[in-house]
């Protein structure tokens, strides 16, 4: 098919393809179209396959010409694209889409032009990547963080015994309770046996904590409850309430002591309590390293996103949103369906859920593509020997396709990997503010 073609670039990274076939072709396919409907089309008056050409364009022309336009669009369309070069191929998700096709008619006997729009992958030039200077938090892991960790540990370990004390703050109590009406008669429905909780909490509905202290196991209490009107369970909202409660059982968490023989406890590799505090305070420092080296990293980004200029195509911000939503239903471990209907609770859409999310996705295809362009510039690569390190993951798997997939997936994870720490090596990375371990953790990251 002849056909000539001419490519414009647009904003965003799309483009707008124009393609305009012959005069003989457009005569030469109109030709064969006619000819094929010529010889098996029954038109009255006439045998099977002798109707003239003439008559059948009479009857049937606009199908014809229509038919032969599509035909003529779509095998266009395919062949170019085929011919092109590479950098005006469109994305794997984005769909040449025929621009006033309303508008399109076609003639035998003169040339057809028309022209599609579809995304081709971004075109930009490389940023700066090195030479920069990112400041992160200096982190003091004083005593307080080691504590922290072992009271962690004491609470991890304590035994909960039952006492016969008296309710009392951050003593664990099982209660039975019930409302009652006002002939101190149970209402149906409104009772609870066996409910634990913590004095002090509040984790009750009728917040009674106060109320019970001071009671035993085996003592009942009926009293009166008035809730505000802002009170969080509607139902009681603005309501004097009555209510009986029976205390079943009052506990005590004991935790054990700090000793050579809780460390012992807490694993055989130590033999004593110091033993057991070094080991956290390593355990502190390595994971004060991770999210410093995450620190360095985002900051890093972030300079050198500063001198991307980069127009990112639709579809692709589209096919990043779809793979988050996807992700997101994943690990909540619910259905689309369950997802909108719990949007909808909230007087919210998928699209507004991924409209929340654009930023981001923009920032991480940002990263991606950058990321992408260094490791081709600076030659990144992962030897089978590297990729031999990770392979006891892909154990099990013995469909071949499936473990090349991942097998492939690994590579580009380690590459991926290789090219961060080469950024890291060709930046400088200097202490920043001061800041208390247990600040840094609650630092919005």
């Amino acid at each position: 098919m002849e056909t000539a073609h001419e490519i414009k670039e647009l904003e965003n990274s799309a483009v707008e393809l124009t393609l305009t076939v012959s005069k003989d072709t457009v005569a030469e396919e109109y030709s064969k179209i006619t000819a094929k409907y010529a010889k098996t089309l029954q038109i009255k008056g006439f045998r099977k396959g002798k109707a003239p050409i003439s008559v059948l364009e009479k009857k049937f022309g606009d199908a014809l010409r229509e038919e032969t336009m599509y035909t003529m669009i779509e095998n266009g369309i395919e062949t170019v694209l085929e011919e092109i070069e590479d950098d005006f191929k469109p994305l794997q998700y984005s769909t040449p889409k025929l621009l006033a096709e309303d508008e399109l008619k076609l003639n035998p006997e003169e040339a057809f032009t028309y022209a599609v729009t579809y995304d081709v992958f971004p075109k930009f030039d490389i940023p700066e990547y090195s030479g920069f200077s990112v400041s992160v938090p200096d982190v003091e892991i004083g005593e307080e963080a080691v504590e922290e960790k072992l009271s962690a540990l004491q609470e991890q370990n304590a035994v909960v015994l039952e006492k016969d004390v008296p309710a009392a703050e951050h003593l664990i109590v099982t209660v039975d309770y019930v409302e009652l009406d006002e002939n101190d008669a149970p209402l149906e429905g409104k009772a609870r046996e066996d409910f634990v909780f913590t004095v002090g909490s509040g984790y009750n509905p009728f917040k009674f904590d106060d109320e019970i202290i001071g009671m035993k196991a085996g003592e009942k209490k009926i009293f009166e409850k008035t809730f505000a009107d802002d009170y969080d369970i509607e139902e009681y909202a603005g309501k004097t309430v009555r209510i009986q409660v029976s205390v079943k059982a009052v506990k005590e968490r004991e935790l054990p002591e700090l000793d050579d023989e809780f460390a012992q406890d807490v694993s055989e590799d130590y033999e004593t309590l110091d033993d057991l505090k070094q080991a956290t305070r390593k355990k502190i420092e390595e994971s004060v390293e991770s999210r410093l080296r995450e620190e360095k990293i985002n900051g890093l980004y972030e300079k050198i996103l500063e001198n991307l200029e980069i127009q990112l195509p639709e579809s692709m911000i589209q096919a990043e949103l779809e793979n988050s939503w996807r992700n997101f239903a994943s690990q909540s471990r619910m259905s689309e369906e369950q997802l909108n209907q719990i949007l909808e609770l909230q007087g919210k859409h998928k699209n507004d859920l991924l409209e929340e999310w654009r930023p981001q996705a923009l920032r991480s295809l940002k990263i991606q593509l950058i990321l992408d362009k260094i490791t081709l510039k600076e030659e990144v690569s992962v030897s089978d020997d590297e990729l031999a390190e990770s392979e006891h993951l892909l154990d099990g798997i013995e469909d071949h396709r499936q473990k090349d997939y991942y097998q492939m997936m690994l590579r580009n994870d380690k590459m991926l990997q290789k090219t961060v720490d080469l950024l890291l090596e060709k930046n400088e990375f200097t202490k920043g503010d001061k800041v208390a371990y247990k600040e840094f953790l609650q630092q919005d990251r």
